[in-house]
């Protein structure tokens, strides 16, 4: 039995409010100043897990957690609970799994005596996929949440920045045309401007276009994808198989690509596209990761691994990080999750739902854009992923 809290009217405002403190907090943090990024990014992961924790209160979630519990006393009856209700999307006992899988992964770093913090995104990625599934935003909110994310594209468009890396400016280009593509949407419907549809091109061309002007290959990869998936989601969201075959590209496809892309460098590819080769270093990292997981699979090799192929511990691929720092229990938790909350996604009917297509469409583009970089596990880009999860719901 799912028993169900209605918070008070004010709780659900604050609970919009704290969303976009989450979100905006970690994208001024990272882009208004290279310098406050270099300060404020080894302490992004902890604020985005008290922020959501806050969330978790203030939302009325705890005191349906409490209620859930409340009168079952027998290990028998709660088993049976949990076995009927561990499917649906956001449910209480997947709270409970995001919980065992932050406990797994702390003791697992704690055994193998690595950086203690690296179980915090666990943590940060296990309740935005529940607290998404739960929360929903006011319909004014959604609009605020999109705006706020387009106020950045003043300085951003106006003049070239070349203190960030490349990687980093184009997530945010992307960032701007996956909200700014769902506020269009909004202005669009809300006073009938059927003429913004082509501004909503125009964004999609420039931010082809920036992303093509500093070489970041993967970013015009994403738009692409982006596009392809607003297409294809009305038709997939209607049969079952292709809603699996989604899912599963942008989920175990992206732990394959990591191994055919080790294969593909031990092979002597080489191609160059916009003057650099098209493997640029990963497969490398990808390899030697590979090889370390595969001694220690069960615990994973931590974040205090020394790479041999690069100066710092960085994995370049959101999934095969979870998999790789901390192993194969936490990795089936997460992805039990995050393919839980695109299964849901996957149900909405979109050809009446237009501006929840195109965030549903982000969401699927972020999983892409993480095949090359952390993306959607780390702030600022989990808070984005988590914006954009809260706007694919009515």
């Amino acid at each position: 039995m799912t028993m169900k809290f209605k918070s008070p009217k004010k709780k659900y405002r604050a609970s919009d409010i704290c969303v976009l403190i989450l979100f905006l907090a970690p994208m001024c943090a990272t882009y208004m100043n290279v310098g406050i990024h270099e300060a404020t990014q080894p302490f992004m992961t902890l604020f985005v897990f008290l922020g959501l924790i806050t969330l978790f209160f203030i939302a009325g979630l705890f005191k349906e957690f409490v209620a859930y519990f409340k009168g079952f006393n027998k290990a028998q009856e709660l088993l049976r609970i949990v076995k009927r209700d561990i499917t649906v999307s956001g449910s209480i006992p997947q709270l409970i799994l995001s919980a065992l899988a932050f406990i797994i992964a702390f003791l697992n770093l704690f055994f193998i005596g690595s950086n203690k913090g690296a179980c915090l995104i666990v943590a940060d990625l296990g309740l935005l996929l529940c607290l998404s599934a739960r929360i929903s935003l006011s319909e004014r909110f959604k609009r605020i949440l999109a705006f706020s994310a387009c106020l950045f594209m003043i300085p951003w468009y106006a003049y070239v920045n070349w203190y960030y890396g490349f990687n980093t400016i184009a997530l945010l280009y992307l960032t701007f045309l996956f909200m700014g593509a769902v506020l269009l949407e909004y202005i669009k419907n809300d006073y009938d401007l059927i003429y913004l549809r082509y501004v909503q091109i125009l964004l999609v061309l420039a931010t082809f276009l920036f992303t093509l002007c500093y070489h970041a290959r993967f970013g015009i990869l994403t738009v692409l994808v982006f596009c392809l998936v607003w297409l294809i989601l009305p038709w997939a969201s209607e049969k079952r198989w292709a809603s699996r075959v989604l899912i599963s590209l942008f989920t175990f496809g992206s732990i394959c690509f990591t191994g055919l892309y080790a294969m593909l460098g031990s092979s002597g590819f080489k191609i160059k596209i916009l003057y650099k080769e098209v493997l640029s270093g990963r497969e490398l990292i990808w390899k030697e990761l590979w090889d370390a997981f595969l001694a220690q699979p069960f615990t994973g090799i931590g974040s205090s691994y020394s790479l041999k192929s690069l100066f710092i511990f960085e994995v370049h691929n959101g999934l095969f990080d979870i998999l790789a720092v901390h192993g194969i229990i936490v990795f089936i938790i997460i992805l039990f999750l995050l393919m839980t909350r695109l299964w849901a996604i996957c149900k909405v009917k979109y050809r009446y739902y237009p501006d929840r297509r195109l965030a549903a469409a982000g969401v699927f583009a972020l999983l892409f854009a993480s095949f090359f970089e952390n993306g959607f596990i780390t702030p600022p880009y989990s808070m984005i992923f988590f914006a954009l999860l809260l706007l694919t719901r009515d």
